[in-house]
């Protein structure tokens, strides 16, 4: 598999930059939000007003998103963050083969999703070199909460986000997109521990689904070191479960990097696997039967791509469980 790096990971950052350019981005969200509570009329007519009303008009979420690939290649946060967790992509042969046919078209399926998928941000940039062909057509599939944040909407927006639901997706494959789809989600984001690889699958056949119905092969990706950007807590479990389970919302108890949400500067390599392409007897309906045989493939798969390199990213000693 060729391994790509950005062109600017070798960029020497300390944790000290890392810690500003964040603190950055929470002081504007936090000017932001301390705006209403301060002059709540002004804010409401002059600020909050006119900021949802052009998401709710323009709809970028819900069609093709606002990718700008200058932000997400440039953006100095991003830059810092890489170097810092020194992303890296491993890329198997036949995908780079498959990616450069006419038309070419992939369900990226990635786990761990990790506490914050701060891999998601950062991958926008280094797409071109991982897909040189369809770089411009891939969309990620993010949760609908992320639209309405201020500050954390633009975010996603010019990172080539759109929202994550079942009409959206299916528009986005019918106008020739890629989709980046981190199927584990809430769920998976909440059961993160440090040292821990888990990922949450069984019962997620969506994805799969969505391939077989649109004839588009999926991509088994992993992340190593994900699962450990972070310490997490078990605080108050039950009450999070409750909200990820009825209202869709996760708040991880987490810290990083001297007790902050600056991540730990642990490597991360997102490794992307042979695509698959499950077929269903009658185009674009799987049965039960066929889409259930598809998902215990995807889950076989999944397993032997993180057994096959985890001794090289440092893994040896932890078995992959899928719940």
């Amino acid at each position: 598999m060729p391994t790509y790096t950005h062109s600017n990971a070798s960029f020497t950052t300390s944790a000290a930059a890392l810690l500003v350019s964040n603190g950055m981005l929470a002081s504007i969200l936090s000017i932001f939000v301390l705006s209403i509570y301060y002059y709540p009329r002004a804010a409401l007519l002059y600020v909050w007003l006119p900021y949802y009303t052009i998401g709710f008009v323009s709809k970028w979420s819900t069609r093709d998103g606002l990718q700008w690939h200058w932000f997400a290649l440039n953006f100095p946060v991003f830059a810092i963050l890489r170097a810092h967790i020194g992303l890296t992509l491993e890329v198997s042969k036949n995908f780079s083969q498959e990616e450069k046919k006419k038309d070419a078209k992939f369900i990226f399926a990635i786990f761990p999703h990790g506490v914050g998928s701060d891999f998601r941000v950062l991958l926008q940039g280094m797409l071109p070199s991982l897909a040189p062909n369809i770089h411009a057509k891939i969309r990620s599939l993010a949760a609908s909460v992320l639209f309405v944040l201020p500050i954390i909407r633009e975010i996603t927006l010019f990172t080539g986000c759109i929202d994550a639901s079942r009409s959206v997706a299916n528009r986005a494959l019918k106008n020739g997109r890629s989709l980046i789809i981190l199927p584990g989600g809430e769920a998976e984001q909440l059961m993160t521990k440090r040292g821990v690889e888990k990922i949450y699958l069984k019962s997620r056949k969506g994805f799969i689904k969505l391939a077989m119905r649109h004839g588009v092969p999926v991509v088994p990706c992993y992340v190593f070191g994900s699962n450990d950007l972070f310490h997490t807590s078990e605080i108050l479990a039950g009450p999070r479960q409750w909200l990820v389970k009825n209202l869709g919302v996760c708040i991880p108890m987490t810290w990083g990097y001297l007790g902050t949400l600056c991540p730990l500067p642990v490597k991360n390599t997102i490794c992307f696997g042979d695509p698959v392409e499950y077929k269903c007897k009658v185009d674009g309906e799987p049965t039960d039967e066929e889409l259930n045989a598809a998902h215990a493939d995807f889950c076989e798969k999944i397993k032997a791509l993180f057994d096959s390199k985890k001794k090289i990213y440092g893994c040896e000693d932890r078995e992959l469980i899928i719940v």
